[in-house]
C-alpha cells in the first residue's frame, strides 16, 4: 500500500519554482502569478496602503483609551470606509475625498469585472479616479504619509523633505516657476 502511494506522488506534477518575496514580511510560494501581482503591490508603498475597516467591537474597545479617536472611528464605520491611521486623524476634514474616492473605487470595480478573460487589461478610459489617493504621479500630498504632518504642523515637510515646496506650489497654481529650496 505504502509503495502504490508513492508511486503516484512521484506521478503527480512537480512545482515549477519556489519563489520568495518580501523584504520585511518573507513570503514564499510555488510560482503562481496571480500571487505575485498580490505580494508586489502591497510592497509598493507608494501605490497601495494597508487600511482597517473598524467594527463596534473595535470602536468600544478605542474608547477606553481615546474617547476622541473614538468618535473619528465611528465616523468611518457609518460611511463604511476603510482607513488606515493617518487618514482616521484627520477624516472629519477628509470625507467628502474619502467618500468620492469610495464611489470611484466601486465603479472601477465594476467596469475592470467587466473586461474579457485574457485581456487587454488596461483601466477603462471611462473609470474616473481623480478623488483616489495616493497614485502614481500625483502633485499633492493628499493620501500620502506627509498628509498629516503638513496638517498638524503647516510647512514642516517642506524644511523636512527638499523640493516638497515647489510641487505643493505647481499643484495649487501659485507658482509655475522653480522654487528655490535651502
Amino acid at each position: 500500500m505504502a509503495f502504490a502511494r508513492s508511486i503516484r506522488r512521484c506521478a503527480e506534477k512537480v512545482p515549477d519554482v519556489f519563489m520568495q518575496f518580501g523584504l520585511e514580511q518573507q513570503f514564499r510560494f510555488v510560482s503562481h502569478p496571480g500571487v505575485m501581482v498580490v505580494s508586489k503591490l502591497l510592497e509598493m508603498r507608494t501605490v497601495c496602503q494597508m487600511r482597517a475597516t473598524f467594527t463596534q467591537e473595535n470602536i468600544e474597545k478605542i474608547k477606553d483609551f481615546d474617547p476622541e479617536l473614538a468618535k473619528k472611528a465611528q465616523i468611518a464605520h457609518d460611511n463604511k470606509l476603510p482607513v488606515n491611521f493617518q487618514q482616521l486623524e484627520l477624516i472629519e476634514e477628509i470625507l467628502p475625498r474619502l467618500m468620492e474616492e469610495k464611489k470611484q473605487l466601486g465603479v472601477a470595480r465594476s467596469e475592470v469585472a467587466k473586461l474579457p478573460v485574457g485581456g487587454p487589461y488596461a483601466l477603462p478610459k471611462s473609470a474616473d479616479v481623480s478623488a483616489c489617493r495616493p497614485i502614481p504621479g500625483q502633485k499633492d500630498i493628499q493620501g500620502t504619509l506627509l498628509e498629516l504632518p503638513e496638517a498638524k504642523y503647516p510647512g514642516m515637510a517642506a524644511e523636512v523633505v527638499p523640493g516638497i515646496k515647489q510641487v505643493q506650489q505647481i499643484a495649487t497654481g501659485s507658482s509655475t516657476a522653480p522654487v528655490k529650496t535651502k
